[in-house]
């Protein structure tokens, strides 16, 4: 027993020193001249993250029609501004026709062409939109009687009112037919209204044609006293792409990196950009290249997948 005793306490002896004398050699170093060390990890693939970029503009800026799609000039654009000084009125509605046909949307030049996009400088927009709803309830676009007042206020220093119309199967004129409304043509459509029956048609067939919407006016009201001493070329590129596309009133600064947070009150001076962002060139680009006719999940998934593109360096 004491043998057995002695060798046990030796065994621990023993145990308990080899970590000590393990301290206090050197730790081996690598070679010269060996394989660096690389530290690799996981990275969030790129492609992922332009399309959820891509989704979140499409889902924060987006505005669907009656009929659930989203809108768009069809027919040549007549812009004219007023309330400035008139070679700054000429050079805002020049520099929105530019932006236009980068897009490839069809413009009127003409000096005596009528307006369908109208930009005023006013220091009472809210009187302004008012006034303009008296001469002609449909200026501030689709709306029902009980939310005119909503629909009508200001909440933004440059803020838009879109009418749209609807194209539907066979053309306007059959449209109309259907529809009780007299003038139209396959070239009009039928201007959304409440009270107004949608066109005959079915908006989401690959197959024939189908309804599809535009747009047919759109007025913007600048506070004038906002804007003032603001560069005329970024209002301008503000104004563009309210002009180009349906916008909802901003109530907060969202979260995307776009040109329509460039007069928002909610939004830092860091989150308001000087000029059209990539997001909105490529929403742009996106909306005047899918099928008009397409429903709205289709609409949305092929925006979506050309703006990832585009925002990938696409063309």
């Amino acid at each position: 027993m004491r043998f057995v005793h002695v060798l046990l306490s030796a065994c621990c002896a023993l145990a308990l020193s080899a970590p000590l004398a393990a301290q206090g050699q050197p730790e081996p170093r690598p070679e010269a001249g060996g394989p660096p060390i690389v530290v690799t990890g996981e990275r969030e693939d790129s492609e992922a993250e332009r399309r959820r970029e891509a989704s979140r503009f499409f889902d924060s800026h987006a505005v669907r029609t009656r009929i659930g799609q989203l809108a768009r000039w069809h027919e040549p654009v007549c812009v004219r501004a007023w309330g400035l000084p008139g070679e700054i009125n000429a050079r805002i509605a020049n520099r929105v026709m530019d932006i236009a046909e980068s897009l490839n949307i069809p413009t009127n030049r003409a000096e005596l062409c009528r307006p369908n996009i109208r930009i005023g400088f006013t220091a009472e927009p809210q009187a302004m939109i008012e006034r303009a709803v008296r001469r002609n309830r449909m200026v501030i676009g689709f709306h029902y009687a009980a939310r005119r007042d909503e629909i009508m206020a200001v909440r933004q220093p440059v803020q838009a009112w879109y009418v749209t119309r609807t194209f539907a199967a066979g053309g306007g004129a059959a449209a109309a037919e259907q529809a009780g409304v007299q003038g139209a043509t396959a070239d009009t459509g039928v201007i959304d209204e409440a009270g107004v029956r949608v066109p005959g048609g079915s908006a989401g067939s690959r197959l024939g044609s189908s309804m599809s919407s535009g747009l047919a006016h759109v007025l913007i009201f600048a506070d004038s006293r906002t804007v003032a001493g603001e560069e005329i070329d970024s209002i301008a590129e503000l104004l563009a792409f309210l002009a180009l596309a349906q916008t909802p009133v901003a109530e907060t600064c969202g979260e995307t990196d776009t040109i329509l947070n460039q007069m928002n009150p909610a939004c830092p001076p860091s989150r308001r950009p000087a000029a059209l962002t990539r997001p909105d060139t490529a929403y742009l680009r996106a909306l005047y290249s899918v099928d008009p006719t397409w429903g709205p999940r289709l609409q949305r998934g092929s925006m979506v997948l050309r703006m990832t593109d585009l925002l990938g360096g696409g063309r």
